[in-house]
């Protein structure tokens, strides 16, 4: 059974491994106009859900497929 809290912890992880991967920081997203870093601490912390606009946009701007963004 999918557990949606699961699925967002692992967007989540996988959203800080993609951005640390590139060797970007939360002020460099924000500062290439993608979204403030303190909604992207947010969404990275698992306090605010992510929409599938904004996985799609962070998933382009790091350089990965939708799909990696789910692999456990």
């Amino acid at each position: 059974m999918l557990d949606e809290k699961k699925i967002n912890k692992t967007i989540s992880y996988q959203l800080v491994k993609a951005r640390e991967e590139l060797g970007y920081t939360q002020m460099k997203v924000q500062n290439d106009q993608i979204m403030k870093q303190s909604t992207l601490s947010k969404i990275e912390n698992g306090v605010k859900p992510i929409s599938a606009a904004t996985l799609y946009l962070l998933a382009e701007y790091y350089k990965k497929p939708i799909s990696y963004f789910f692999e456990k």
